[in-house]
């Protein structure tokens, strides 16, 4: 049985609590950027089937209706997901900001999120911008979608501590003895 290494970095904050944030290699955000671009891809081909037929020429992402979504689609859909995994790397390490809470790198995020899928919708013509309707449903989906990925996020991060607390006391254990 192949046994795999955890490497952690402690940062030994000043107010005495230590903290552990777990090494990024450049593999696990290329699977980050995938993980992101498979899912955007689900969802996409589920509003095909959905609304499909009735937005076909309304809007370049349903440029095929319900047969799914075009290749270009789905390279802009890959692009948006590499600025993804960018600005978490930007705003969730402590390589480029050093001082921010957690709340404002958040919220900062999200801001820097939505100006990005923004840039895309004008660039790329995914939907009319001139109307409301298309807005408020990208809003709403985006709204989820990130209520979703919290959730996801938070389950993960319970499941990571637990598993670093007992690797924690397993070693204490192993260096008093």
């Amino acid at each position: 049985m192949r046994k795999f290494k955890v490497c952690v970095k402690w940062d030994g904050r000043k107010d005495g609590k230590e903290e552990m944030e777990d090494r990024k290699t450049p593999l696990s955000y290329l699977g980050d950027v995938f993980a992101i671009y498979g899912i955007s891809i689900l969802i996409l081909n589920v509003f095909c089937l959905l609304f499909g037929r009735e937005a076909k020429g309304y809007s370049a992402l349903f440029a095929l209706g319900e047969e799914g979504l075009t290749c270009i689609t789905m390279l802009q859909f890959f692009l948006a997901s590499l600025c993804t995994v960018f600005l978490r790397f930007l705003f969730f390490t402590d390589t480029v900001i050093r001082q921010m809470s957690v709340l404002v790198r958040t919220v900062c995020m999200i801001a820097a999120e939505i100006a990005v899928i923004a840039l895309f919708i004008l660039l790329c013509g995914w939907f009319p911008v001139d109307e409301w309707l298309p807005w408020v449903m990208f809003f709403v989906s985006f709204g989820i979608c990130f209520v979703a990925a919290m959730i996801c996020t938070m389950i993960n991060e319970r499941m990571k501590n637990r598993r670093m607390q007992e690797a924690l006391e397993r070693a204490k254990k192993r260096s008093s003895k």
